[in-house]
């Protein structure tokens, strides 16, 4: 209320980046200037403003990830959010006679160690040091992965620490599960005590993140991971997931496009079968 005449503007720069972040279930939307000038109806130089006052006040932060810039909203907490899915909940019973301590409820992430024969104290202690690196809560990596390998190395005696979990989680990082899942299946199969990652640049996976498709009439905005379940992949995009046989690049080769090539995109079968309708009617 401080800022004076922008109050009603940051409000409601800051209320359009909420409302993204709930719809993309994220606290880093994908939210460009141009994107926002058309949401809110704005001139561009408006929102660049104002946008500049929320960081100012320590409330947004601006993320880049290869080309695109998101949005950082720094008090709305996710299930992406690393922290949240090692987030101890703590369930209090009260006695009338006695006075007992407060039960807990252990993360998914314990209860995964524990289903594999994992000590629930060496559970809680991986799971403290994983909390103990700093920036955690911007790591973006598969956890059922993470669970997989930390389960090998528990098994096979390969020791490892704090900085070991670091490094690990470093090489996950932004990249595609599938790709994750990848490497520590082929370092588990060939009994190693390290899994390695191929270079972004030699990745077939990478770079279709942030592409979209327009498939059987449907379009899916902006990709943001690829997965598998059942020899078949699974395609995250912000709006919807979509799960299919065909490899991924083959279906961006058929029908995918960059969003800021909008004029490239191709065009949906639905739209395409009434266009051709019209043209044999004459």
């Amino acid at each position: 209320m401080k800022q004076g005449k922008d109050f009603a503007n940051l409000i409601a720069l800051y209320s359009f980046y909420v409302y993204h972040a709930n719809l993309q279930k994220t606290n880093q939307p994908l939210a460009t200037d141009e994107f926002t000038r058309k949401g809110m109806n704005w001139a561009l130089e408006r929102v660049k403003r104002v946008k500049k006052i929320l960081k100012e006040l320590k409330v947004i932060e601006v993320v880049q990830k290869r080309q695109y810039y998101y949005i950082h909203i720094f008090f709305i907490y996710t299930q992406k959010k690393i922290a949240n899915l090692f987030v101890k909940k703590e369930k209090k019973e009260s006695v009338a006679t006695e006075k007992k301590e407060p039960k807990t409820t252990k993360s998914e992430f314990e209860k995964s160690l524990i289903k594999h024969q994992i000590s629930p104290q060496r559970a809680k202690k991986i799971k403290a040091n994983i909390l103990s690196i700093k920036g955690i809560e911007k790591y973006k990596f598969n956890q059922n992965v993470l669970v997989k390998w930390i389960i090998y190395c528990e098994r096979k005696g390969v020791k490892y620490n704090t900085n070991n979990l670091k490094y690990w989680l470093n090489k996950m990082n932004n990249r595609t599960s599938i790709e994750q899942n990848q490497a520590v299946k082929k370092a588990i199969s060939e009994k190693w005590k390290d899994f390695y990652l191929p270079p972004i640049s030699k990745s077939p996976y990478h770079k279709l993140l942030g592409k979209s498709l327009i498939s059987e009439g449907k379009e899916c905005d902006t990709l943001l991971d690829i997965g598998t379940r059942d020899n078949k992949f699974i395609l995250q995009f912000k709006n919807i997931r979509l799960i299919t046989a065909e490899p991924p690049n083959k279906i961006f080769k058929r029908c995918g496009y960059n969003k800021k090539e909008l004029k490239n995109a191709p065009i949906s079968s639905s739209i395409k079968d009434k266009i051709m309708g019209i043209v044999n009617r004459f």
